[in-house]
């Protein structure tokens, strides 16, 4: 083992020191984050920061919509949607060989995920918005129609 490589054990320490309250697993360390659960993994020199939400069916094609904002924004994070299209994932990922390299890019990572997920629920919030005025003008729309139709008979008969 090469001086000062990195390991699952002195990446839980770091996360101690800095105030994480860390739970070391068998192959992951989950930790808070944003009012979120992270789970962290390190193999074969990548290190993983996940963070794992629930959709609505519904909100599939805003999810995959808000996703392409927040990617290009951060080019570094993430959002997938899982196989089951029920569960989404933002992930950072990113190469880490040594403690330095960890302390380095950990705290950097961490930024980049926070800000990926704070403009996709800004996204996804401006789509709900959108969509629901869309669907409030369809409302009006039919409303107005359906008026005029009874308008049109009472006219007629």
């Amino acid at each position: 083992m090469k001086r000062n490589s990195l390991t699952m054990r002195t990446i839980f320490r770091h996360l101690m020191e800095d105030g994480y309250y860390p739970q070391l697993e068998k192959s992951h360390i989950l930790f808070n984050l944003d009012d979120n659960v992270a789970v962290l993994e390190y193999e074969e020199n990548v290190l993983s920061i996940r963070i794992f939400f629930t959709i609505e069916e519904e909100a599939f094609d805003m999810f995959l919509d808000a996703s392409n904002s927040a990617m290009m924004e951060t080019y570094l994070v993430k959002p997938v949607i899982l196989d089951d299209m029920r569960n989404i994932m933002f992930s950072f990922e990113t190469l880490c060989d040594t403690e330095r390299d960890f302390t380095r890019f950990f705290s950097k990572g961490l930024h980049r995920l926070s800000e990926a997920i704070t403009i996709h629920k800004a996204e996804m919030k401006k789509l709900i918005l959108s969509n629901e005025v869309a669907s409030a003008a369809l409302s009006q729309q039919e409303e107005t129609s359906m008026n005029i139709s009874v308008n049109s008979r009472k006219i007629l008969s």
